[in-house]
């Protein structure tokens, strides 16, 4: 809910977390009238930075206005945050990887222990996080078919992370890509039709 999918953000990242704009209360409050019980932050298109620890401090900011109404923070993950920045796909470049690995594989032990390390972070400073929504390998975004990894692959990855926590991972089934299919739907059956009979036999 980032811009509302219009305009500038609603969130005055530049003054958090030292200053909490009223608005921030009315949002909560309006949200919790009509039972939302959870926020997704930022948008779908993941800035890597959202992960860096000084932004974790302003999203703790606005998770304590929001815990008083009883909902939830959640926030967009960028699937190559852990890369660094000159190994960082070219669609990223103008904001750059925030970690220090060459690889954002979901498959690497050191990409998982990174993952791991900064969910850690995160429920450090905010104790009832939500969990990840995840935009992958649609419209030029990172994600595990990157690295010829499914979908689930790339799933499980976060969902590794989080569960010690509870938290949850969303996985976005848009993934349009016109390079498979100008079909949307059939993509997405294509990218999802298997791994979903799989899990449904299980």
């Amino acid at each position: 809910m980032e811009r509302g999918y219009a305009g500038k953000s609603l969130w005055k990242w530049e003054e958090l977390p030292e200053k909490v704009d009223e608005r921030y209360i009315d949002y909560a409050r309006a949200n919790a009238s009509i039972g939302i019980n959870g926020v997704v932050l930022n948008n779908v298109n993941a800035d890597p930075r959202i992960l860096r620890r000084d932004y974790l401090k302003k999203v703790a900011a606005l998770a304590d206005v929001f815990r008083k109404y009883h909902i939830r923070v959640y926030l967009t993950a960028n699937f190559a945050a852990p890369l660094k920045p000159s190994a960082t796909p070219d669609v990223m470049k103008q904001w750059g990887g925030i970690g220090d690995l060459d690889t954002a594989d979901p498959r690497d032990p050191h990409v998982q222990a990174w993952w791991k390390a900064k969910v850690d972070e995160i429920y450090e400073l905010i104790p009832d996080f939500g969990g990840f929504l995840v935009k992958a390998n649609s419209e030029g975004m990172p994600g595990p078919q990157d690295y010829h990894c499914t979908h689930a692959e790339g799933a499980n990855l976060l969902v590794c992370a989080l569960k010690p926590h509870g938290g949850i991972v969303m996985w976005r089934t848009f993934v349009y890509n016109p390079e498979i299919d100008k079909d949307r739907i059939k993509v997405l059956i294509k990218s999802f039709f298997r791994l979903m009979g799989s899990l449904m036999t299980m």
